[in-house]
């Protein structure tokens, strides 16, 4: 059975699925069963972590272009940029609140995966806006309420 595993993943499935409806429990390859659904909870911590870095990143661009700008003399190219940050940080909130909502234990892990978020997020705003990490604070600025908040931060005037 382990054989089908290798070879032709889809087709294990369907026999895997075949085996538990008829109740045939002792013939399911449990080994690579136990990894494939291991794997689908570890997916969902996966998913988790990346829109939370993506939220993060996104604050995190907000917060240096907004110190480093007077928000009352904006063209109107930095405002745009800012509707995009605002648009993108609404987007991902929604994915990691949808998320959240189907996988409520994912709740308990919120505190440690923004342990492990936010220097991420750092590097990856740093590389997208072309700055040192350093310009960033060395620890997370915001409570998770702030970071699930719609409208937080709050846009140009």
């Amino acid at each position: 059975m382990s054989n089908l595993y290798k070879t032709d993943f889809y087709q294990w499935t369907r026999q895997q699925i075949d085996l538990l409806k008829k109740n045939k429990f002792r013939a399911l390859d449990l080994e690579n069963l136990i990894e494939e659904v291991d794997d689908l909870g570890q997916e969902k911590v996966n998913t988790l972590e990346n829109h939370l870095t993506r939220v993060l990143v996104l604050l995190l661009k907000w917060q240096i272009r907004a110190f480093k700008e007077d928000l009352r003399t904006l063209n109107r190219w930095y405002r745009s940029w800012f509707m995009v940050i605002d648009y993108s940080l609404e987007k991902e909130r929604a994915i990691v609140k949808r998320l959240l909502m189907k996988n409520p234990s994912l709740y308990g892990l919120l505190d440690e995966c923004l342990l492990e978020c936010y220097p991420i997020a750092c590097r990856d705003a740093s590389r997208e806006l072309e700055i040192p990490e350093d310009e960033f604070p060395d620890t997370n600025p915001w409570t998770m309420e702030q970071i699930m908040t719609d409208g937080f931060p709050p846009g140009p005037e």
